[in-house]
């Protein structure tokens, strides 16, 4: 079985001497007697264009005069095929280019291979990459570079694959990388068209929203999940792997510990009162396992007074998380499933609220595929409604409700 090592990442931060560098050390370190390297940018030179580039590049994106979609189009097309056709030979691939919203085809690729992905973004200071991109005279190449890195840096699907080589040599990347590589490795075994754009979640502001895949530690909490009865739990969902239950109050300082863990400020008071609602009536709790091991949460308020369906007993979807090294696992889809099937037992709608920010992007675009639209109030911000004009703060208290028909 092959490896798959990308190394994305905006132009001048060093992706193709990186490649080069590391596939050889592969080779010296017998890792591999051999390893085949694809550098994107050589498929994309094969197009001739003119040497007339001082307005190639509008705010970051291509301008008219380059038939952008085409040429990227054909450039993965062919990076994806040649990677296969190397997997298929046993070979370790190491590929450098700048992947934006192409990760899902990576996944794929894997998984039809049975191939492990390793995935590493570089990246560097703006002096740096304009230094760089400057001595090699692409000057016009400077505003599209510097548009990349801030855009590459914020994708939540990148966050705990960035690496910073500011002032590090080649040799310094290939040892520190090679010391922390599994940390950069991808899960592939859940990248199924549905499932390929779904990020681990979680709210900010009883909303759901991507989290940093960062492989974070995990909170080992099987001794006291199998000392509990499943007798005392309700069973939401349940699979070879996957269990979803109702809370049980040792549950409260899992959740505590493990956002504590990420540098977060929780409230042990948050998930305690969780518990005391979903014994009272007030609210469901769902908690996925796996092995023992609490891996999310996903809440199910039965009642809200708050938000645009306020007092209509319309249920609402609230704090869903999936932890940071159960990353694209596909439980975040299963707790919306469950969630949805709690609800649909009580109302033909539910809702739930979405934050604004571009930190939330994936999430609204999960949001409208499984079907859910705004409800035309506009947003909301800090549990009010918005006036039309009023001033705010574009942060994880802008939000914007939306809701989807159950039956």
């Amino acid at each position: 079985m092959g490896n798959i090592y990308f190394i994305s990442g905006p132009c001048g931060v060093g992706k193709s001497t990186l490649a080069d560098a590391f596939a050889k050390h592969l080779t010296n370190t017998g890792v591999r007697k051999q390893v085949y390297v694809i550098h994107g940018d050589d498929f994309h030179q094969g197009f001739v264009e003119t040497d007339y580039k001082d307005s190639f590049w509008e705010k970051g994106q291509a301008a008219d005069q380059i038939v952008w979609t085409e040429i990227l189009k054909f450039n993965w097309e062919c990076i994806i095929e040649t990677a296969g056709k190397v997997l298929d030979r046993g070979l370790d691939v190491v590929i450098d280019y700048v992947v934006e919203e192409e990760l899902p085809l990576l996944l794929k690729l894997a998984k039809e291979h049975e191939a492990k992905l390793y995935y590493v973004v570089l990246t560097a200071s703006e002096n740096v990459i304009t230094q760089r991109i400057e001595e090699r005279g692409d000057t016009e190449m400077v505003e599209r570079a510097l548009f990349l890195k801030k855009e590459l840096e914020e994708l939540p699907e990148n966050q705990g694959h960035i690496f910073d080589n500011t002032g590090k040599s080649v040799a310094e990347e290939i040892i520190e990388l090679s010391e922390n590589m599994e940390s950069y490795l991808c899960r592939t075994d859940d990248a199924s068209d549905e499932n390929q754009e779904k990020l681990s979640c979680v709210s900010g502001s009883e909303g759901y929203a991507e989290v940093p895949a960062d492989n974070g530690p995990e909170v080992n909490r099987k001794e006291f999940c199998n000392d509990i009865s499943m007798q005392d739990k309700t069973v939401y969902y349940q699979d070879a792997k996957l269990t979803i239950r109702s809370m049980v109050p040792e549950d409260a300082r899992v959740y505590y510990d493990t956002y504590l863990s990420y540098d977060w400020h929780p409230q042990l008071e948050t998930y305690e009162n969780y518990y005391r609602e979903q014994q009272n009536g007030e609210r469901l709790v769902f908690v996925p396992e796996i092995e023992g091991r609490v891996v999310g949460i996903c809440t199910l308020v039965l009642h809200p007074s708050e938000g645009p369906w306020g007092g209509q007993n319309i249920p609402e979807i609230v704090d869903l998380c999936v932890f940071f090294h159960i990353h694209k696992s596909g439980i975040g889809s299963k707790l919306l499933d469950v969630a949805e099937a709690e609800a649909a037992k009580r109302s033909d709608m539910v809702f739930l609220a979405v934050g604004c920010h571009s930190g939330y992007g994936a999430a609204q675009r999960i949001y409208v595929k499984r079907g859910y639209i705004p409800d035309g109030s506009g947003v909301w911000y800090q549990n009010k409604q918005l006036d039309q004009y009023a001033p705010c703060v574009n942060d994880d208290d802008l939000l914007l409700f939306m809701s989807k028909k159950l039956k």
